[in-house]
């Protein structure tokens, strides 16, 4: 915002100004400076991640299966694929560090934090699932109780990609980054 006024305050001070002999200086210009090529190639990225975790779909049952052992493998493998989903992108935040600038580790902290939180949970819960012989009411209320909790911190997660403040060149750059459209 600050650059913006400076620019305008620029282009308004150049209109009154009167002409004087000489050479002429470069100076700021009316166009905005191309990001820095790491900073753009970081926020793509960044906003890649978001959007692997919006094109995964979040947790969801395909069906309703009635036969037991079709249930538990059904659930086993909805939990699988959330915990695989979780890996990647996991391992994509992890990737984005370091930032070009500090202030852009911090932002993916606040949202790596929590996904981690969320791959435990989910990860217990496969965990559970597959370890019992079978799907009764007290493995079921466990796994439940489990993925209610990580949905809870997942859904934190992805609030906070919304809200993370990143500093204004990233910003910026966030204009012109294939992934953040």
């Amino acid at each position: 915002m600050k650059r913006c006024l400076m620019a305008v305050l620029v282009l308004v001070l150049t209109g009154c100004g009167t002409s004087v002999a000489g050479k002429a200086v470069p100076g700021p210009t009316s166009q905005a400076a191309a990001p820095d090529a790491e900073v753009l190639r970081w926020v793509n990225n960044f906003c890649g991640v978001a959007d692997y975790m919006v094109a995964s779909g979040g947790v969801q049952f395909d069906q309703v299966e009635t036969d037991p052992a079709k249930a538990k493998q059904s659930l086993s493998e909805m939990l699988g694929r959330t915990v695989d989903m979780l890996n990647v992108v996991l391992h994509d935040l992890d990737e984005l560090t370091p930032a070009p600038d500090p202030a852009a580790d911090t932002a993916v902290e606040v949202i790596q934090e929590p996904l981690a939180r969320a791959h435990e949970k989910f990860a217990k819960a496969k965990s559970t699932v597959d370890g019992a012989p079978e799907l009764t009411l007290d493995v079921y209320s466990a796994v439940l109780q489990d993925m209610t909790e990580a949905v809870s911190v997942m859904n934190d997660a992805v609030g906070k990609i919304n809200v993370v403040s990143l500093p204004d060149e990233f910003t910026a750059a966030a204009r012109q980054a294939e992934n953040c459209s």
